[in-house]
This record gives structure tokens, C-alpha cells and sequence, in this order.
């Protein structure tokens, strides 16, 4: 009898093994399906090669700002990006870094160069973060891992950074790119993510060598010739040059501007200095970027304002500076009022 109920024992617990290892089994592979459907949606979701939010990639800790292109502007000169995030960071580096790419919480690229005098093979083009998967870098590098990482920086003074990084972004591979923005989306993607207007358009568009006083005789005619049906590059091409009486000079400018003017791309004129005060014209638009509280003296800026320091000062940084139209921008304007609630 005993051993009657030891085989029925025997049997109740064979099977009920059976079903927990059915149930595991059924389990672990709703587990695995759920995690590969997962992965799916963040792959369809992000790409390996989809640029990566700025602030995002710093709060996270997966790169140190200043070791990659952040400072090209002085690492071109000599400054060593490897110790680019051990040292202080004051001054233009810390309004960079600090002021604005940790807190722009947008993916779009940005120039490599901020400030591209003289030019070299980085001018006009524009670079972001992306997953150390990414195998298409454009000319980008590699990343390290963080050991890697602190052994390149303090030993070798090689700059590397924890993200891979790609130095040409390509608008056809669904890259944003800013300099193809509109001056007022670069506004509101400022004031969005409340960073410095003239930064924003320094780090989007490119920089000619030239400045207003040189460039504004140019875009004066263009806007007195504007009828609305006439295009803009017959309007250009209508213009005559200046001759080279006096020099290159002013053939070379009308040449630049024209050009600049002929590929509706935003570009700045440049200021003695490279200052944050400038002009930028896109098509036949002119805007002026001024920080608040500046005037205007006989053409040129006359910084040092009380109001433009306490706006940087209080960490509004979106507030420092306007940028407002000054050329041909009437239509722009008059599309983007809303008449029904007016």
C-alpha cells in the first residue's frame, strides 16, 4: 500500500514538475519576445547614427565637453582638447559648454568651427554625437571606453571622447542641420531651449568676411528692386559690380555676398573681433542680432549694457540678445500673424 502512494506521489510530482517547466519555458519566451519587440522600438525609434541631444549626452555623462569639436575654435590654434574637461573652463569656452550646449536639449548639428577665420577643411560643416554602433562617421572618430578615455587624456593628450562623433552631418540621411533653419525657427529653438540668440546663429550659419558697411549698398538695391515678381537671382544678376578701381576689395565682397544671397542659406557678416553683434541675411532678408541694451553709434556696437548683463547674469540666456529684421522681411512677418484671434 505504501508503495502505491509513493509511485502516485511519484507521478503527481513528475507532472507538476512538467508543468513548471512548461510554464518557465512559456514564460521565458514571452520574456524574449517582449525584449526583442522591444529592442525593435527603440532601434525603428533611434538609429545607431542619429544624432544624440546635447544636453542629454552630458547629463549622462557620455562625453565631457570640450574633448571632441566643442572648442575647434581653439584647439585649431594649439589649445589641447584633452584637457579641454579638466581645466576651468571661463570666458567664450564656458558660454559654449556651459551656457549652451548643456542646456540644448535638441539633436540638430552644429558647425564645427564657431568661429572660422581663417578657413580650413572644417569651415561650413557640422557634426553632433552619435551611439558608439554608428558605422558611418563622415570623417568623424571612434570612441573609447572610459578608462581609454582618462589614459588618452592625461597620458597620450590625445582627444577623445566616451561618444563616437561624425564631423559631416548629412542632411539625406534624415540629419537636422541648423543652417538650413530659418532665422526665426533658430529663434524659437533658442527661446525654447533658453540659450543665447548669437550663439545659436553662430554655431548655424555660415560667416562671411565681410561686414554690413561693406555689404549693405548690396542688400539696399536688392530690396529697392524687389517687386514680388521679378526672382531673386535675376534681381541679383541685375546688379552691376563695382569695378576694381580702388582694389579687389569690393569686387571680392560683391562677389561673396551675392553668392551668399543666391543660396538663401543664413549667412553672418561678420564684426571686427568677431564680436556677438552682427548682421545676418538670408535671401533678401536682413536681421540684426544686438545684445539688449546696446546702441548703435555711427554704424558700429557699443556694448557693456546694464540690461544685457543682467540678463546673462539671472541665466536667462535667451533673453541677452534680440534679433530683429531690419530688410525684407515683410512677408515672412505678415504669414506668421494668426488674423482669426487678433
Amino acid at each position: 500500500m505504501a508503495l502505491k502512494v509513493t509511485s502516485v506521489l511519484a507521478v503527481f510530482a513528475f507532472a507538476h514538475a512538467v508543468e513548471v517547466q512548461e510554464v518557465r519555458a512559456e514564460l521565458s519566451a514571452t520574456a524574449r519576445a517582449n525584449a526583442t519587440h522591444a529592442k525593435k522600438k527603440r532601434t525603428a525609434r533611434k538609429g545607431a547614427c542619429d544624432c544624440l541631444p546635447w544636453a542629454g549626452v552630458y547629463y549622462d555623462r557620455l562625453a565631457a565637453c570640450g574633448r571632441a569639436q566643442e572648442l575647434y575654435f581653439l584647439s585649431k590654434f594649439g589649445f589641447s582638447a584633452a584637457y579641454a574637461a579638466t581645466e576651468p573652463i571661463s570666458g567664450l569656452p564656458h558660454k559654449v559648454c556651459n551656457d549652451f550646449l548643456k542646456n540644448l536639449k535638441d539633436a540638430s548639428c552644429i558647425n564645427v568651427d564657431l568661429l572660422p577665420f581663417p578657413a580650413d577643411d572644417n569651415t561650413d560643416k557640422q557634426w553632433c554625437y552619435v551611439s558608439n554602433d554608428c558605422d558611418v562617421l563622415n570623417g568623424g572618430e571612434d570612441a573609447t571606453n572610459t578608462m581609454g578615455f582618462q589614459q588618452a587624456g592625461w597620458n597620450n593628450l590625445q582627444s577623445v571622447s566616451n561618444l563616437s562623433w561624425k564631423k559631416v552631418c548629412d542632411q539625406a540621411s534624415g540629419d537636422v542641420i541648423l543652417k538650413y533653419k530659418t532665422v526665426e525657427e533658430l529663434i524659437a529653438l533658442a527661446e525654447a531651449n533658453d540659450v543665447s540668440k548669437s550663439r545659436m546663429m553662430r554655431l548655424a550659419y555660415p560667416v562671411l568676411n565681410a561686414t554690413w558697411s561693406e555689404a549693405m549698398w548690396i542688400m539696399e538695391a536688392i530690396d529697392n528692386a524687389w517687386d514680388g515678381s521679378t526672382s531673386l537671382n535675376d534681381i541679383v544678376d541685375s546688379l552691376t559690380a563695382p569695378p576694381a578701381t580702388y582694389g579687389d576689395r569690393l569686387p571680392q565682397v560683391f562677389s561673396m555676398v551675392t553668392d551668399a544671397v543666391k543660396s538663401e542659406i543664413g549667412t553672418i557678416l561678420d564684426t571686427p573681433g568677431h564680436g556677438d553683434n552682427f548682421h545676418v541675411i538670408k535671401g533678401r532678408e536682413v536681421w540684426i542680432v544686438q545684445r539688449i541694451g546696446d546702441v548703435i553709434v555711427s554704424g558700429a556696437h557699443r556694448g557693456g549694457s546694464i540690461l544685457g548683463d543682467m540678463a546673462y547674469l539671472g541665466g536667462h540666456f535667451s533673453w541677452e540678445f534680440d534679433v530683429n529684421c531690419t530688410i525684407g522681411c515683410a512677408t515672412s512677418r505678415v504669414a506668421a500673424l494668426d488674423l482669426e484671434t487678433m
